[in-house]
Formats: structure tokens, sequence, C-alpha cells
């Protein structure tokens, strides 16, 4: 009997296993401590992109203890949030950070691994980090600018760029 509802609970999927996988996509770094926030690929059990969440976003607190954090309201709707919308072939995904309006990331997967592409100095290139240099204005925070780092899609050389925020 004890073996019969264990494959039961296993077949109809129990509480605690886990129903996505996660692969890491960017992260950005900010000037004003070490904590950083990663943007990462869900996985489902089928091995697709999630279409309902293929890209969630959160903090590690490396300035405090490492741990993992939701972003608030403010720092998705100011920041860090992001917009998310599948193409019309349906095999990917463009991503627009709201602090980068006209920077699209196209989101799609590829050999198995899960990729975040945009142009990074004038090169199609495989976004790694986008690090953001702020100063305090009043109660908040505004950009200085904003650095991209990535790896050129055709030569695999590491590409930059320095861009001012967008108003």
């Amino acid at each position: 009997m004890k073996s019969l509802l264990i494959l039961l609970l296993v077949s109809i999927g129990a509480p605690g296993l886990p129903d996505y996988s996660y692969q890491a996509l960017f992260i950005i770094e900010r000037s004003t401590n070490s904590n950083v926030i990663h943007y990462d690929a869900k996985i489902g059990k089928d091995g697709v992109l999630d279409p309902k969440e293929p890209v969630v976003a959160y903090w590690v607190m490396l300035a405090e203890d490492g741990r993992r954090q939701r972003l608030s309201a403010l720092e998705k709707g100011r920041a860090y949030g992001f917009t998310i919308r599948r193409d019309s072939s349906g095999q990917s995904y463009w991503m627009t950070l709201v602090s980068q309006k006209l920077r699209a990331i196209r989101i799609y997967q590829e050999d198995g691994k899960v990729r975040a592409v945009t142009f990074v100095g004038g090169h199609e290139a495989y976004l790694r980090k986008i690090y953001v240099k702020t100063r305090k204005s009043g109660l908040l925070r505004t950009a200085d600018y904003f650095e991209l780092f990535g790896e050129d899609l055709a030569t695999g050389q590491d590409c930059y760029e320095k861009v001012a925020p967008e108003h």
C-alpha cells in the first residue's frame, strides 16, 4: 500500500518536486552596493520555456547574507522590471527592461541552452551583464549611465557599450 501511495504521488506531481528549472540569462550590477539582480529563464519539465512566465527576476543580496529576494513593485515599475511577449513564430520572446525601452532583448532556446541576445556596441551579442552607475537625487536614485557587456554572436569576442539613460 505504501509503494502504491508513493507511485501515485510521483505520477501526479507531489508537492516539493520541482515543476521548473532555471537557467541564468544575465545580471544587473549597480554602483550603490554589491546586491545583484538576476534574470533567469524558467524552463518547464518538457524542456521548453514556460509560456506563462519565460523569464523571472530577483535580487541576490550579496551586500547582506546572499539570500534571494523578490523585486518590489516600485523596482519592477521604475528600474528592473520588464515586459515580455512571444514573437509571431512562437519560437522566441522579446523582452524589454523598463529602464531600457528602446533596446529589445530576444530570448530563445538553442542547442538546449536559453539565450538573451541584444545589440551591444553595434554587435549582435549574448547579453551577460548590465552595470548601472547611479547617484542619489532627493529620495530616489537616478541612473547616470548603463554599461552593457556581452559576447559577439559571430566572433565570440567580448563586446561593450556605454549608454545614457532614456528619459
